[in-house]
């Protein structure tokens, strides 16, 4: 046996053993062992791919850096390079915003189940036998509801309408569901429009691997499955590409003074086909090696008559390399591209503070703290941060964040230090963070108060709301009780209880 498919299978076993041991909590797959042996597992399958059928040791850095650099570049094998990352991250940070743990659950399944199926598929490796085990928590009529889903999603023969979505679409949500160990997605998305609403969301169902942080163009069809006796309609994408809108190109590269790309251009038309085939962002593009790099640059500008793009994207990879101001915010708007978050930021003069880009000076916090901080009327979600920023060092801004989800979320307006988890030196931390903030920005101070942290404008706030209630309450409102008493005797609300009578008539009377 070769010595990588031994060190395969050896880590597969002790994942295995842990996954037999998850407790209903489903924390068994959060802890730091098995984060550790993941990590291993994904970087020897990583080597054994860049080893092409050779022995190699499976200890060794530099052959797992040839092998890293590799699979990044690689859309085929991108996932394992994103699983990598993702374990990377910190569970208690990645966590810190409520839901995200489920999100996070369901991912690991996703990424385990494609390893599995991969492995089996090219090397006939057989690993990951008791996923089955795997606590997903679904319910019996949901499953059904899926199981359903899934088989309209599989048909090959099928009589379908296709549906009139010739539009460019963006997706707010991407949900997978498993039936069979097969990996299935509920995605929903709006119209790729600056003023669209929550409520003009639709639902679709696929197989495709979307990408969901820029625009794109579905080609849909309708279905029809059975629930409770009768014939309910659903959306299925059979297809997909991206499209990013010709306006958020245009006002993107505004922030530079740059020529925008065209959308009717070989390079526009390479490009999206190149971010689709490669499962990967802009910002993943910047971030690989220069031998990797030139090669996307060729295949972008392959018969094509213009290099704005490309000329462009080497501006924002020498910013974002050499971490100059302005880079986060770069970093973000490549990510997602949305032509409202964009234009948000945008200014039509030079920020020196950012590297003279044409950004409002309101960017610069998030520049300085993104994980603490929002963008111009817009707040990032925890994980898109997590897909375009480096968040090592920034253990500051995710405890200010831990205290303000506190506050917001759990209406704990005092954190008591003693309950604060995953963080060392939390006063060091607290210093760091206030050292940090913006000068304008005293608002946002975190205050240590008896062994307690709190936001300092949260309880100014409240103490203001306190302050306004007892001036009220040494006010009295004239003829509330004989008011009250003519609404009870006259009104049609039946008050059931004497004692509430009694409460209603007396509780305006002297405040």
């Amino acid at each position: 046996m070769l010595k990588i498919d031994k060190a395969i299978l050896d880590t597969d076993k002790v994942i295995c053993k842990n996954i037999s041991k998850f407790d209903e909590s489903e924390r068994g797959l959060l802890s730091q062992n098995i984060l550790a042996q993941l990590r291993n597992f994904i970087e020897y399958i990583s080597q054994k791919i860049y080893s092409s059928g050779d022995d190699i040791d499976p200890n060794n850095y530099n052959e797992k850096k040839l092998a890293w650099e590799y699979i990044k570049s690689q859309g085929n094998l991108n996932f394992l390079y994103k699983f990598h990352d993702l374990l990377q991250k910190s569970v208690s940070h990645y966590t810190l915003d409520e839901n995200a743990s489920e999100r996070l659950m369901l991912k690991y399944y996703e990424y385990l189940l494609k390893i599995k199926k991969f492995l089996k598929y090219n090397y006939n490796i057989e690993v990951l036998n008791n996923i089955y085990e795997f606590p997903l928590n679904l319910d019996n009529d949901l499953y059904e509801f899926y199981s359903k889903v899934s088989r309209e999603i599989d048909k090959d023969n099928y009589k379908y309408i296709n549906l009139d979505y010739s539009d460019k679409y963006y997706i707010q949500k991407i949900k997978p569901f498993f039936i069979n160990e097969k990996i299935y997605y509920e995605v929903t998305f709006t119209l790729a429009d600056d003023k669209v609403s929550k409520f003009d969301r639709i639902i679709a169902f696929t197989k495709q691997n979307i990408l969901h942080n820029y625009s794109v163009e579905l080609k849909i069809r309708e279905a029809f499955i059975d629930i409770l006796g009768k014939k309910m309609s659903i959306k299925i994408i059979d297809n997909w590409q991206v499209s990013i809108r010709s306006c958020e190109l245009k006002n993107f590269a505004k922030i530079f003074n740059a020529q925008p790309i065209n959308s009717a251009s070989r390079e526009y038309i390479n490009l999206m086909k190149e971010i689709k085939n490669s499962q990967m962002g802009l910002v993943d593009i910047l971030n690989l090696s220069e031998k990797y790099y030139i090669e996307f640059k060729n295949r972008v500008l392959l018969n094509a008559r213009t290099d704005h793009f490309v000329q462009l994207i080497d501006h924002c990879r020498e910013l974002c390399l050499l971490n100059r101001d302005g880079s986060n915010v770069i970093k973000y708007l490549l990510h997602r591209m949305n032509n409202k978050i964009i234009k948000s930021q945008l200014s039509d003069k030079q920020c020196y503070k950012l590297s003279n880009l044409y950004l409002k000076w309101g960017c610069i916090p998030f520049d300085n703290m993104p994980f603490a901080t929002s963008l111009v009327n817009h707040n990032p979600k925890i994980h898109d941060l997590f897909d375009c920023i480096e968040c090592k060092g920034r253990e500051h801004e995710f405890l200010a964040r831990l205290i303000k989800n506190n506050t917001e979320q759990k209406e704990m307006l005092f954190t008591p230090i003693d309950e604060i988890v995953g963080f060392s030196n939390i006063l060091d931390l607290v210093t760091k963070y206030n050292a940090n903030l913006y000068h304008k920005h005293t608002g946002r101070k975190l205050i240590e108060y008896k062994n307690y942290l709190y936001i300092n404008a949260y309880v100014d706030d409240c103490l203001e709301v306190i302050q306004k209630l007892k001036e009220f309450s040494k006010q009295k409102v004239l003829g509330y009780s004989d008011s009250i008493k003519s609404w009870i005797q006259t009104g049609s609300y039946l008050i059931d209880c004497e004692e509430k009578q009694n409460f209603l008539k007396s509780m305006f009377s002297d405040s």
